[in-house]
């Protein structure tokens, strides 16, 4: 991943070290999750649809990773899973959007997470931005934007907002994650 991307992070200081974290952000590409864990040197766990965790020939991949499994109809499992993942003092990337975005735009985000939040004692939620992934070949955007490149690497930009509390609901989280790219000077 860093001999085609550059991943340069932002605020990267704002992720704890340890305890509890929610990181919660946008959705834009294949790679995200690969993208956020780069700048970070904690290990992060993520939620991922049921559907994708099944791949056959990604299968072994997500379960090494420690991947959390979530069915829209069969969330209950998913939910615990995460809360036990966070009471251990870990931390847990979840993209509220529900998937990967088709218009490179902030999607609404959805409310699953703030159930995992009720149900842990102590934690905070980190927003997280995106920038420089639309328009790849890895997004599942229609156009196709000309990247910010640095040789024939793709510049990549992960902006970690300040924590905010673990009782954020999804309006403010998304405020917060819409600020962190209203923030990026053009």
């Amino acid at each position: 991943m860093a001999l085609r991307y550059k991943v340069v992070a932002v605020g990267a200081e704002h992720v704890p070290a340890e305890g509890p974290v929610l990181l919660l952000g946008n959705h834009v590409s294949w790679l995200d999750w690969a993208l956020i864990q780069l700048p970070l040197k904690r290990p992060l766990r993520f939620m991922i649809d049921r559907t994708i965790y099944e791949w056959k020939w990604l299968h072994w991949l997500f379960r090494l990773g420690g991947t959390i499994p979530v069915s829209p109809k069969a969330s209950k499992g998913a939910i615990e899973a995460a809360r036990k993942v966070l009471q251990n003092a870990e931390a847990v990337v979840i993209f509220p959007e529900g998937g990967i975005t088709r218009s490179c735009k902030i999607e609404k985000f959805y409310r699953g997470f703030e159930i995992i939040a009720s149900k842990i004692e102590d934690g905070v939620i980190v927003p997280f931005y995106i920038d420089g992934m639309c328009g790849s070949r890895w997004s599942r955007s229609a156009e196709r934007f000309t990247p910010r490149r640095k040789g024939w690497r793709r510049v990549v930009t992960i902006y970690y907002g300040v924590p905010l509390p673990k009782e954020s609901g999804a309006d403010t989280v998304r405020s917060n994650v819409n600020a962190l790219k209203d923030s990026i000077a053009k």
